[in-house]
């Protein structure tokens, strides 16, 4: 994007927009939540309004329309102030930035990240299935283990970029402190991009996998992703130690 429209709007996101966000987030952070709403409603309602009339910068617009929707859901207290909602809100919030940024420099957004995003507020809001069923894809099941939640995928073949993305939502409607287990008994191959989008998540929160066998197993090590993932004892290799 270079017009001088989309460069005086990149401009104004930096230097007038984005510094009220972070006061807003900061003041949602210290526990002010509907003064930091406030705070962050002008500038987000502003990005919403002329990304909606840019071409190109729609999904944008529709990004920040979810955000807006759940914050305001949030400064009527329909949702509650748990942390993990103001953790939501600011991932939210920040994501709406990430999008420009991608705008920018790529020149077009990744769809599959906005998606991501949305369907995981969707979640918090109540809005979809959260637990104990079948994903719209078909590939994913939440289940309450002993130790904390498992996800159970369910596809044969884990290898489309929205059978990532689901997964990668799942696990970002999770709290932080509990382990994560990655069940894939029912997986025969996994791709390594399904790892690699995984991957970015490992900091955060502690990511176990088991039931790894097949082909899934040998992208698995090929790929020295035991480096980046727990592994459950039945999912070590003989007389390997599981971390």
């Amino acid at each position: 994007m270079s017009d001088a429209l989309s460069e005086e709007f990149f401009a104004e996101v930096g230097d007038k927009y984005y510094p009220q966000v972070l006061e807003g987030l900061e003041k949602i952070g210290a526990g002010e939540v509907a003064s930091g709403i406030e705070i962050l409603a002008r500038p987000l309602h502003t990005i919403k309004g002329v990304t909606g009339f840019m071409p190109g910068f729609e999904a944008a617009s529709h990004l920040t329309h979810k955000v807006e929707s759940f914050l305001k859901k949030l400064q009527a207290v329909t949702l509650p102030h748990s942390a993990d909602n103001i953790s939501l809100a600011a991932y939210g919030v920040n994501s709406v930035f990430a999008v420009i940024e991608q705008i920018r420099d790529q020149g077009a957004p990744d769809q599959g990240e906005i998606d991501a995003v949305c369907q995981v507020l969707e979640a918090a809001s109540g809005g979809a299935q959260k637990s104990g069923g079948a994903s719209s894809a078909n590939c994913l099941l939440q289940e309450q283990g002993p130790a904390g939640p498992v996800l159970r995928l369910t596809c044969a073949r884990m290898h489309l970029k929205a059978q990532a993305d689901q997964l990668v939502g799942a696990i970002l409607s999770l709290p932080q402190t509990e382990p994560v287990t990655l069940d894939l008994s029912a997986v025969r191959s996994c791709g390594s991009s399904i790892w690699e989008d995984l991957a970015g998540l490992a900091g955060m929160w502690t990511l176990r996998v088991r039931g790894l066998s097949g082909a899934a197993r040998e992208t698995f090590y090929a790929w020295e992703f035991d480096a980046v993932f727990a592994l459950e004892p039945e999912a070590a290799s003989p007389g390997e130690e599981a971390k």
